[in-house]
């Protein structure tokens, strides 16, 4: 028996904007690679942890948001998670009066406990998480789940049938991904980085077999449309000068295109590129607006990609079965945890469409890595991308993820392998990390960027 004697939380941000706009986009021109990290531990010796990544100020929020459940996990035991995960997760979700606060904050905070509990029950077994995640039956996945919402899409009977019908391919499939491992594309256009650097990035891993890479396209569209589409077509023109002719392109605009109008006139001018997919054109919840943006480019092969801040199953419910996706994008800390990914990866399958998870930010990779095994072992390959960033990984976790040849290889870490190392975790810890980010630098270089809006007067 393991009981759970406590819970911690720590804040850890990180000075991205000292990294040459590494992290920059459309939207969010100066942030610091931040996280809130809640850590179980129990009377048997084990630990348990998660990641809540942020981009620094409010950090000190989703901490507080997941303080606040405290008294639900502690106490508690590590088996009667195990014999009833997915009522343990409703238990947090749907508590009658902190659930008023909805989604966002609160949800990524259940998302944080629940994924720690994962990483002690992979631990209590000495197996990496997607070790884990697959070797769950059908059974206990559907189990996992909460399908109040969802049953006009994705029933518990429908699940269990796709999912045995799917067993006997699942064992090959995760054969080939131990040996081949995940095929990733790099995020290396951020918006402001250098093109020197954005080349020899792009060149340097398309020589190490990477074969596709992301770009920021739109910083202040809305105020200048020429200047941005010269800076995208720069930064483009660079990427494609850097690698070959195989290697795909794709663009990402953190929802700073306005509406489905404005994205399509705008991303219609980048076509040229024969891009693979425009990521986060509009709002994250524009459900109508997605599936007329798909329909406006797919006359010209331009996919549209969403999800990074789509906040809970039903968001992602609607925009799939609407037909505004091509790519869907999980984030594995920003709904309510491994249970609640479980109904996003099968309601895609349902759908046919593809699991690319989003991993642009510190610790992120760590977590979509296994869920992304998960939806590749039952459904598959085809279509699938895995988000890779190259900075922030050696020096800072003790089992930093590895490419070789464009692809992530699985891992042999129990757990989620979130571990930091303990001298980044002493320089980087707010307040008191003597090399913390600042929040008044971060927002100076903000207010100084190229298409920053005009409100950034207040900021600074």
């Amino acid at each position: 028996m393991q009981k759970i004697i406590s819970l911690d939380v720590l804040d850890i941000r990180y000075p991205t904007v000292r990294l040459g706009m590494a992290g920059s986009d459309p939207r969010h021109l100066a942030p610091n690679y931040s996280c809130a990290i809640p850590v179980l531990r129990t009377d048997g010796g084990l630990e348990g942890r998660s990641l809540i990544f942020t981009i620094g100020d409010g950090t000190q929020i989703q901490a507080g948001a997941v303080e606040a459940l405290r008294r639900f996990v502690v106490g508690k035991t590590l088996e009667e998670f195990q014999a009833e995960p997915g009522l343990f997760a409703q238990a947090l979700a749907e508590h009658h009066q902190l659930r008023w606060l909805a989604l966002g904050t609160y949800r990524m905070a259940v998302g944080g406990i629940i994924n720690a509990l994962w990483d002690l029950w992979a631990k209590s077994e000495g197996v990496p998480m997607w070790r884990l995640l697959t070797s769950l039956p059908p059974e206990k996945i559907v189990q996992c789940i909460d399908f109040h919402h969802l049953r006009d899409v994705l029933t518990e009977d429908e699940l269990l049938a796709m999912l045995q019908e799917r067993e006997a391919a699942k064992a090959g499939n995760l054969a080939r991904l131990e040996r081949e491992g995940i095929r990733v594309y790099s995020t290396a256009g951020w918006s402001g980085r250098p093109l020197t650097e954005v080349h020899d990035l792009c060149s340097s891993l398309y020589k190490q077999g990477t074969r596709a890479f992301k770009a920021k396209v739109g910083r202040g569209q809305q105020y200048d449309r020429a200047r941005a589409l010269d800076e995208d077509r720069r930064m483009l023109n660079t990427m494609r000068a850097a690698t070959g002719p195989d290697a795909l392109l794709l663009t990402d605009a953190n929802q700073n295109l306005g509406d489905w109008k404005n994205a399509a006139s705008y991303m219609l001018e980048l076509a040229e590129y024969k891009l693979l997919f425009i990521e986060e054109a509009i709002a994250y919840n524009d459900v109508m607006g997605y599936a007329k943006l798909r329909e406006a480019l797919a006359p010209v092969g331009i996919g549209v990609a969403g999800g990074e801040q789509a906040p809970d199953a039903v968001t992602f419910k609607q925009l799939l079965a609407g037909g505004g996706l091509t790519h869907c994008q999980i984030d594995g800390a920003r709904v309510g945890g491994v249970n609640e990914l479980f109904a996003i990866v099968a309601m895609a399958a349902k759908f046919g469409v593809p699991v690319c998870p989003h991993s642009g930010g510190i610790g992120l990779g760590q977590l979509v890595g296994p869920m992304s095994i998960f939806d590749q072992a039952w459904f598959g390959s085809e279509g699938r991308w895995l988000e890779y960033l190259e900075f922030l990984q050696a020096g800072v976790f003790k089992n930093p993820l590895v490419v070789r040849d464009g692809h992530w290889v699985l891992p042999s870490a129990p757990g989620w392998g979130l571990e930091m190392e303990e001298e980044f975790v002493g320089r980087y810890i707010y307040p008191d990390g003597p090399d913390c980010a600042d929040t008044l630098e971060a927002d100076r270089v903000a207010a100084a960027q190229p298409g920053a809006p005009p409100y950034v007067k207040y900021w600074v």
